[in-house]
């Protein structure tokens, strides 16, 4: 995943929910060399664009066929004027493409620089992760208990429960 692959798709994302296709171009470069930069953007929006146009994306995800596509660039580092002006330029192009656009800045200088200081064994911590994120699925996948199956106060709904609150009459019930 870099500006320096221009021949690779960086990533793509598919949102179910609002039907979407997010087709990312990952940008760790610096701003230096902002001529070699702007050759690299362009001729990775145009492998994009072919590879979103020669049908090799709906290939790869038969089920998005219908979805409007975004290319996102998400850049490390923050844009100069020049690139501002630049990028604007490649936004145009691409929305007259028929694809909408999204940018934005991702900035992970303080991970960088945490990792740099923190001396940390990481096979520790990734397996401590790995296990809380497996215990949090675990509690939202298992079924309740038998006992809170035949509360009255709980409706289950597949696998939600949900608490449903009743207001007493006078009479008791």
């Amino acid at each position: 995943m870099s500006l320096l692959d221009v021949d690779t798709i960086d990533y793509v994302g598919v949102n179910i929910l609002f039907k979407r296709v997010y087709v990312g171009i990952f940008d760790d470069l610096d701003w230096d060399n902002e001529a070699t930069h702007f050759a690299l953007l362009t001729k990775k929006i145009d492998r994009y664009t072919q590879y979103i146009r020669s049908g090799q994306l709906l290939a790869a995800y038969p089920r998005v066929r219908g979805y409007p596509v975004i290319i996102e660039y998400v850049a490390m580092r923050p844009m100069t004027r020049s690139a501002e002006a630049f990028w604007k330029t490649r936004e145009a192009l691409i929305r007259a493409s028929g694809f909408d656009v999204r940018c934005r800045t991702v900035d992970v200088r303080h991970a960088v620089a945490a990792d740099a200081e923190t001396k940390v064994d990481d096979a520790e911590v990734a397996a401590d992760t790995r296990l809380e994120s497996v215990v949090n699925a675990l509690d939202l996948a298992t079924r309740p208990p038998p006992e809170e199956m035949h509360r009255e106060d709980i409706v289950h709904g597949g696998r939600r429960a949900v608490l449903v609150m009743r207001k007493k009459t006078s009479s008791g019930r």
